[in-house]
Formats: structure tokens, sequence, C-alpha cells
């Protein structure tokens, strides 16, 4: 930890006064890798255990990530452009291949969420796992590397440096989704997310290859800088980027490769709340926004992917209804938030598309809201996820049917959570009021020329109903109720001989929780801040969309932009989706509050017993059976596929070899059978051969015309 503030000390003694954070942008990974080495070396000198330095590096590297942010986007230093630095890599005859760093807009938004939330998750995690013991020095290890090559991912200047950050991403998740990986569930997990993903990785690579043999380069600033040479190769260009959404379906857990991520909840709770709010499953969301000036010279490829999104939102939701373990609710509304991102980032590229082609102003609404719902959804979520492990922590249970009344022993737990769950359900003037709102007048609005966008409106409506209700029960069941009450249930009595005697047997729950302490709660009131308030950044000073847009911006400057106030607060479409939010918290409160007597106002248990309504929540509970079905698949192809390839080897490959060993060895048992060792034998083999020779070439051979 000191080396690495040594470093940083000398760096600002030599040149850093010299240089603006943007200049020097590349040290931003390098701060979490150097920490990762430390740790791997030095982590079990450390009372931590590597948590101090884990703190130290993704400190400082939150610290650079954070002035890079201010300069973009508080500062505008770039104008709206970019600032680019390059080396060479390797080359040859016909190409080169270079690294460096590309900052711009979007790179310096995902900066300030994976910056601010690493650490507070760091933070967090030095309490969380004290009790992991000498685990602690792998755990930070994994999780300092992690932040780093993301980090890594988010400021690389080309698709290729861009896709090794990539997947090396995918190797930390799988390190730390397995960090129990003594448990089954846990190992099996994260060989799940790793084989998953990797399915989308190869959709990833494939439209890297499309894109570098029609254009014979993977930087970003040479691919964007020609919009008419794209336009000219727009088959290519639709193929690539179909490719390359292939790749973001499957990190960031899109239908139909979505059913690895709630599975992915067997990591640490810690681990969760990075993956889900700024690491892994924001990179899919990422590199769709980083490839838009390829998407919107692709119509096709925009709608795909906004009812991609549409689709993932409206499944996760309704799954996430009738989950009863807190981390899969989290899970599953993650995937459904993932999906109302990539909804408003195809609605922004068919928007772009659309406006090319009619000649009028380009501008993406849809870009601006998805990322604006992606910086929301980090604070929020990552407040939830860390949430839900001080809950975890306090109770040791994730089933919520086992918790309740937790909001007096756990006040701040309890209020944060609170504030996330009304952020995220789209309560009026809070962060995810503003960034959903955005996103659904987008999609309305391309429903003026497109009707598949009208169906698109509607079902991210009912989505936003069902995340609000799924929201609302979620924290009525963890924290409503008594800390004390009873569970009924109806036992058969001890006399056997009367078979219809029941009993009414009440059995007593009394929780035994407390608060988290300090270090765990202070980052839960710093997200809970931001959940409030981050929101604001659209119509506070030039406003959000000022400095992450794609085409034109609206921002007209000065103080507070009220007309977009009055534009959102007075739009009847804003007046629906609030209804529409409302209704869905109002049903959460109505069949999940309890009272003190532990009891509902409405008992749920009606859609279970309901004839009509059980087979749909079994099929929900079970997850659609989609996880049963890739089992299934996998047992039925793969399995027969290896069965062909063992039945081939043994029978055809060393049936082959074998064979000739086995000829061999027959034909030299014939022959040892030559070498008796007598000499009258030998003799008699000798003057036979003379004789066979003779009758050869002076019988045979003249008979059939042959000569020598």
């Amino acid at each position: 930890m000191h080396i690495i503030i040594a470093i940083l000390t000398l760096f600002f003694f030599t040149e850093g006064f010299s240089k603006s954070f943007v200049d020097v942008a590349w040290m931003i990974p390098v701060f979490p890798v150097v920490a990762f080495l430390f740790i791997l070396f030095f982590g079990h000198y450390d009372p931590r255990k590597g948590g101090s330095i884990a703190l130290a590096g993704v400190g400082l590297s939150s610290t650079f990530s954070l002035s890079v942010a201010y300069e973009v986007l508080i500062t505008d230093s770039l104008h709206g452009g970019y600032a680019e630095s390059t080396r060479v890599w390797f080359s040859g005859q016909t190409y080169a291949f270079e690294f460096g760093t590309y900052i711009d807009s979007l790179g310096a938004l995902l900066l300030l969420v994976v910056g601010l939330v690493s650490f507070l998750v760091i933070v967090f995690s030095t309490s969380y796992m004290h009790d992991e013991g000498d685990r602690q020095v792998r755990y930070f290890a994994e999780i300092t590397l992690f932040v780093a090559v993301m980090l890594g991912l988010l400021i690389a200047n080309s698709f290729l440096l861009m896709f090794i950050f990539w997947e090396l991403v995918g190797v930390c998740s799988y390190l730390l989704i397995g960090f129990w990986y003594e448990k089954p569930s846990a190992a099996s997990a994260a060989k799940k997310a790793f084989l998953v993903t990797r399915v989308g990785d190869v959709f990833l690579l494939l439209g890297l290859v499309i894109l570098f043999n029609t254009f014979g380069t993977l930087r970003y600033s040479e691919l964007f800088s020609d919009p008419a040479l794209l336009t000219e190769h727009s088959e290519e260009v639709k193929w690539a980027t179909l490719c390359i959404f292939g790749g973001a379906v499957g990190k960031s857990a899109q239908f139909p490769l979505h059913f690895w991520l709630p599975d992915a909840m067997e990591g640490p709770t810690t681990v969760s709340a990075l993956i889900h709010s700024s690491t892994m499953v924001k990179a899919g969301v990422f590199l769709v926004a980083r490839s838009y000036p390829l998407i919107v010279h692709s119509p096709d490829t925009a709608v795909y992917i906004a009812v991609t999104g549409t689709i993932t939102a409206f499944v996760a939701a309704s799954m996430a209804m009738v989950m009863n373990d807190i981390k899969r609710v989290l899970a599953y509304s993650t995937i459904s938030q993932l999906g109302y991102m990539f909804l408003g980032l195809g609605t922004g590229a068919w928007t772009v598309w659309h406006a090319t082609i009619e000649g009028t102003e380009v501008h993406a609404q849809g870009y601006m809201a998805g990322l604006f719902h992606l910086m929301n959804h980090a604070f929020f979520k990552a407040l939830l996820f860390l949430g839900s492990g001080a809950v975890i922590h306090a109770v040791h249970t994730q089933d919520m049917r086992e918790m309740g009344g937790l909001r007096k022993s756990m006040p701040i737990t309890s209020t944060t959570m609170g504030l996330g769950v009304l952020s995220i359900s789209g309560f009026p003037l809070l962060s995810g009021f503003w960034s959903k709102d955005e996103i659904l007048e987008a999609v309305h609005h391309n429903g003026e020329y497109d009707s598949t966008f009208s169906l698109l409106w509607w079902m991210a409506l009912l989505t936003a109903a069902m995340t609000a209700f799924y929201m609302t029960r979620m924290w009525f069941m963890t924290f409503s109720g008594p800390e004390v009450r009873y569970l009924e249930t109806m036992t058969q009595s001890e006399d056997h001989s009367d078979t219809g005697n029941w009993i009414l047997k009440k059995e007593k729950i009394e929780v035994h929780a407390h608060e988290a302490p300090y270090v765990m709660t202070v980052p839960l009131m710093i997200l809970g801040t931001l959940a409030v308030f981050s929101g604001l950044s659209l119509v506070l000073g030039d406003g959000f969309g000022a400095r992450v847009y794609y085409g034109s911006h609206h921002g007209d400057g000065g103080m507070i932009q009220w007309g977009i106030i009055n534009h959102i607060l007075l739009s009847p479409l804003t007046h629906l989706s609030v209804a529409v939010g409302m209704s869905g918290m109002f049903l959460g409160v109505l069949f999940y509050r309890r009272g003190e007597d532990g009891k509902s106002a409405f008992s749920a248990d009606f859609i279970v017993e309901n004839p009509i309504t059980r087979p749909i929540h079994t099929f929900l509970i079970n997850r659609l059976y989609m996880s049963k079905f890739f089992n299934w698949f996998g047992m039925r192809t793969w399995d027969t596929f290896a069965k062909a390839c063992d039945w081939f080897d043994l029978n055809v490959i060393d049936g082959i070899v074998n064979g000739i060993a086995n000829l061999s060895q027959l034909f030299s048992g014939r022959v040892r059978k030559i070498n008796s060792g007598f000499t009258g034998h030998y003799a008699s083999l000798t003057v036979g051969g003379l004789g066979a020779i003779v009758l050869l070439t002076r019988i045979i051979m003249p008979v059939m015309g042959w000569s020598l």
C-alpha cells in the first residue's frame, strides 16, 4: 500500500501537475493491477488480509476515474469529442495492432460508475468478508483484478484490446462466483456462467472478424470516422453488429442466455453487488453503446436490440414476482433493468437511422435514456445488493419467508433499501423515475412511425408495474411485521390410532438481528443518497443529455432546465407511467405488508391455490423451465456427441492403430517360425527359394511373354 502511494506521489511531483487526468487515463487500471500483485505476495501480512491494499489500489483508481469524469462531463474539456493515445503493440507487413486509451463522454460516464461503486463495495467487503479468515487474501486479489480489467475495458481504444479485457472479465467472474468452490452449487454456477457467456463471446469474435475483414482495422477512431464508408458496406455492418450484440446478450444475461445470472448468486453478496451494478453485466450495455456509430447504420440490428431488451425485461420481471430468495429477486430485477437499457439503446439507434433517412435532426433520445438508466441503476442496485448482504449477514438466511420484522432492529439498512426500492419502482423525482420515463417516452415516440415500438411500449409499461410490485414485495417481506411471530401449521397428533385427529401447532419465530457496523452502513447511506438525487443530473446545470448524447443535444444551459421539468412532469405519458408504478406498489403493500400480528391485509396464497393461476405460478417459479431445458439439451446433445466421439476414438482411431499393431504382430508371429535354428531347415529354405526363382524366371515369365 505504501509503495502504491509513493508511486502516486512520485507521479504528481514529476509530471502529474503538467498533464490532465485524461492524458494519464492509462494509469486507471494500473493501480488495481499493482494492488492485485501486492495482495498475492504480501496479502497475508496485512491485518485485513489484503483489504488495506485493495482499498489503496481501487481508491487511487477511483480517484483518477472520478477526476476524468469531472473533466469530461462537468468541465467539458473534450468539447463533445474524444481523446486518444496509442502505442504499437505488434505489426506485420500489411497490418499493425495498437493499444492505447480512448476517452469520451461514454467512457467517462462508465468510469464514474465503476470507480465510485467499486470503491464502496471494497469498503463494504472489509467488514462483510471478515469471517473468511485467510481466504480473504484470494477474495481481495480476485475482486481487485476484476475491477482492473473492467476499467481497462472501458478505456481501451480498439475492439481488439476491448475483447482481451472482455475475456478477462469473464475469467474473474468465474473465480468470484465460484469463490466457495467446495460447494457443488457454487462450482456449478461458476461453470454455467463461464460457459454460457462464452456462447455470446463466439458471436462477438465473429463480429470483430467481419469488421476487420471489411475495414482492415478495429480501432474506434478509424471505424467511426467515415459514415459514408459504413453506409456503403451496410450489409457487412448489419451482420457484424448483430454478432456484436450476441456478445452483449451473453455477458448481460439477455433472453435466451439469461439463466446463468440468477445462479451466479452463489458467490459472496459483495461480488453480486459489483457484477450487477457496475462491472460484468454492464459491459454488454457499454459494448452496444460503444458500437453505436455502427449500429445506427443497421435498422434491423436496432429493432432486434429493442425487441430483445423488451422481452427480457418482461420475462425477468414476471419471474422476480414469485421468487423467495432475496438475492434471486434482485438478480431477476437486474436482468429486467438491463432489458430496459437495451430497449432504450435500440430505440435510439432506430431513431437516428429514421432521422437520417428523413433528413431531419438527429437526436438519439433513447441513447441518452439508456445510459442515464445505467448510471442510476448502478447506484440503487449496488445499494439493494449490499443492503441484502447486510440482512443476510444479520439473519443468516436468504429466504424472505424466514425474514420479517427487521425494520426496528436494522433501521439504517431498511431505510436505505427502502429508498432503493422507491427509486427502481419509479417513485416521482427519485433517480429511477427520470431515466425510466425517458426510455418510455423515446419508445412511445418511435411508435408513431413503427407499430412494433407501440407494442414494445405497452410491454415496457407493464414491466414497470411488475417492477414496482416485486420490489415492494421484497421490502415488506424482509422488514415489515413484528420481531416475534408465530407460524401456524397443521400437525397430526401423536395418537396414530386416530388418523383423523389433527391439531393446530404454533411455531415461534423470533428475529435476533442487529444493525450492520458503520463500515457497511456508510456505503449504504452514500448509495441511498445517490439513489435519490442522481436522477436530478438530467435537469441540473446543462443536464445529463448535454454531455452524454448521440447526434445533437438539447442542453440549453441555465441553472435548472425548467422546460425539461415541465415536459416530464406535465406529460400525460409520465402521469400514466407513475400511475402504473404506484398501482404495482399498492398491490405489493396490500398483499405483503405484515401487521403486528404478522399477517397481511390480503393473503397472496390464493395465487398458488387458485387452479387458474397455479400453473402460471408453477411455470414462473421453475424459471420457465429454461434452465431444466438447457440441462436436458446438454445431456441429450453434448453427452450424445461425447459418446459418439468416444465410439469413434475406440473403434476408428484406436481401431486403426490397434489393427496395424495386431497385423504386424500376426505377421511377425508367422515369420518368427522361420528362424528355427536348424541348419538343415535353412538349407532346404535356400534350395527351395532358388528353385522358386528359377521356375519363375525361366518358365512362368517366358510363357507370359515377360523378360528380364
